[in-house]
C-alpha cells in the first residue's frame, strides 16, 4: 500500500475585504480629523462689517471717575422723633411749611402709657404728702419740746427767787432748816430738769434738722419725678425741636408710631449737602477732600467729599459732599442729581472706548484690526476706568483699531474675517 505524503500547510489570507474596509475607514477618519483639527485650530470667523463697531486706540489725559446718584439735603437736617409710641390722634400742621421751635405737629394716643403715668403720678403725690406730714409732725414735736423747756425755765426762775430769799432768811435763822432744805432740793430738781430738757431740745433740734433736710431732698426728688411724668405725658404731643422748613411729614389719623420713630425732618436752612451711594468696590478709593462735579441748568458745579460713612448696606456705602462755591438759588432739597466723582488726577494714558466687548472678554483680550480685512485676538491688560474709557496698561498702541462691540458670537476664534 502506497504511503500517503506529508500534509500541506494551508496559509490563511491576510487581507480580507472586511479588514481592508476597516483600514480605509481609519485612514479616512484620521485625514478628516487632521483637517478638521487644522481648520478648528485656525479659528477664523466670517463676520459682516455692519454687525460690529470699530474704535481707535488713543492717547489722552485719563482720570479715574465714577458716576453716582446723589440726593440734595440740608447741611443741618434735624430729625423729629416720637418720644413715646402711640397712634395718631390729631394732626396740627401740613408738610412743607416753615415752623417755629415748639410748634405742635401731631398728638399721639396711647391709653396704656397714659394710665401708667397717671398711676406713677398718684403714687408719687401720695409719698410727697406722707413726707410733708412727717415733716410737720417733727416740727410740731420740736415746738412742743421748746415750749416745755420754756415752762421749765419759768418754774425754775420762780423757785430760784424763793430759794434766794430763803437762803437769806435761813442765814438769819428766820426760817427752819427743814423748810430751807425743801426749797433747796426743789430748786436743784427744777434746775436739773431744765438742764435735761435743754439738752433734749438741742439734740432733738439737731436730729430733726438732719431728718427734715433728708425729707426736703426726697420731696424735691419726687417733685422732679413728678415733673418728668408730666413731661412724659406731654411727650404724646410731638413738637418741632427747632425753627426750620418741615419735610417728610405725612402722618395719617390712626397710624401707629413706635417709640423713637422719625415722623418728620426739619431743614434749618443753613446750607445744602449731597448724599450719594457708592458701590463697595470703591470703599478704599474714596477719601474726604476728593473733588466731584455735576451739571445743573447748563452749568458745571464743583463739589468735594466731606464725609465717608464706611458702613456697607446692600453692597453700597454712603458719602456726603458739599458745594465748593456758591450754591445756585434754584437748588432745593429732594432733587436727585448724577455726580462725577474723581478718584484720581488726570494723567497721560493709552485709552480705549468703553463697549460691550468688556462683558464678553472680561477686559482680558480684544480683537485688533490688521488693515487687511481681519481682526486678531490679542491679550491686553487694563487699569482703571471712567464712564467713557478704559485705561490700557499693556497690549495696545495709540492709533490701532479694535472691535468694541460684543464678542459673544466669536470669542472662541483667534481671527475674524470682516466682510
Amino acid at each position: 500500500m502506497k504511503q500517503m505524503g506529508m500534509d500541506r500547510k494551508i496559509e490563511k489570507k491576510q487581507w480580507t475585504p472586511k479588514k481592508v474596509y476597516s483600514i480605509i475607514g481609519v485612514v479616512v477618519f484620521v485625514v478628516i480629523a487632521f483637517f478638521g483639527f487644522k481648520s478648528f485650530n485656525k479659528k477664523e470667523y466670517n463676520l459682516d462689517a455692519s454687525k460690529i463697531q470699530i474704535k481707535k486706540v488713543i492717547e489722552d489725559d485719563f482720570q479715574d471717575v465714577i458716576l453716582i446718584n446723589g440726593d440734595i439735603e440740608s447741611v443741618n437736617l434735624v430729625l423729629v422723633n416720637t418720644l413715646e409710641g402711640g397712634s395718631v390722634e390729631e394732626i396740627f400742621i401740613e408738610d412743607g411749611i416753615y415752623v417755629k421751635k415748639g410748634t405742635p405737629l401731631v398728638r399721639l394716643s396711647n391709653p396704656a402709657v397714659t394710665l401708667n403715668y397717671m398711676n406713677q403720678e398718684t403714687a408719687i403725690v401720695e409719698q410727697i404728702n406722707n413726707l410733708r406730714n412727717l415733716k410737720l409732725t417733727l416740727e410740731k414735736d420740736q415746738r412742743n419740746l421748746a415750749e416745755s423747756l420754756i415752762d421749765s425755765e419759768n418754774s425754775l426762775a420762780e423757785v430760784e427767787r424763793d430759794y434766794k430769799v430763803d437762803s437769806v432768811l435761813y442765814a438769819k435763822d428766820i426760817i427752819a432748816k427743814n423748810d430751807f432744805i425743801d426749797r433747796q432740793e426743789s430748786y436743784k430738781y427744777l434746775e436739773n430738769k431744765r438742764d435735761f430738757m435743754d439738752r433734749n431740745v438741742k439734740k432733738s433740734s439737731a436730729d430733726n434738722k438732719i431728718q427734715i433736710e433728708q425729707i426736703n431732698k426726697s420731696i424735691n426728688m419726687m417733685q422732679r419725678n413728678l415733673n418728668m411724668i408730666h413731661q412724659n405725658i406731654e411727650k404724646m404731643l410731638v413738637k418741632a425741636p427747632v425753627d426750620g422748613m418741615l419735610s417728610s411729614f405725612d402722618p395719617v389719623i390712626g397710624e401707629s408710631y413706635d417709640r423713637n420713630q422719625t415722623v418728620a425732618k426739619i431743614d434749618v436752612q443753613s446750607g445744602f449737602k449731597i448724599k450719594g451711594q457708592v458701590n463697595e468696590y470703591y470703599l478704599s478709593s474714596v477719601k474726604p477732600g476728593q473733588l466731584a462735579r455735576f451739571s445743573f441748568n447748563g452749568e458745571t458745579l464743583e463739589l468735594k467729599v466731606k464725609k465717608v460713612l464706611p458702613e456697607v448696606i446692600n453692597r453700597n456705602f454712603e458719602i456726603e459732599l458739599v458745594f465748593v462755591n456758591e450754591v445756585p438759588k434754584a437748588i432745593t432739597i429732594g432733587q436727585n442729581i448724577q455726580v462725577r466723582l474723581e478718584l484720581s488726577k488726570a494723567q497721560k494714558s493709552v485709552l480705549i472706548p468703553r463697549g460691550n466687548f468688556f462683558q464678553s472678554s472680561g477686559g482680558q483680550f480684544v480683537y485688533v484690526l490688521d488693515g487687511e480685512g481681519r481682526a486678531h485676538k490679542r491679550i491686553i491688560k487694563l487699569g482703571s476706568q471712567n464712564p467713557s474709557y478704559y485705561q490700557v496698561l499693556e497690549g495696545l498702541n495709540p492709533g490701532e483699531e479694535i472691535v468694541t462691540s460684543s464678542y459673544d458670537a466669536f470669542k472662541n476664534y483667534e481671527t475674524i474675517r470682516i466682510n
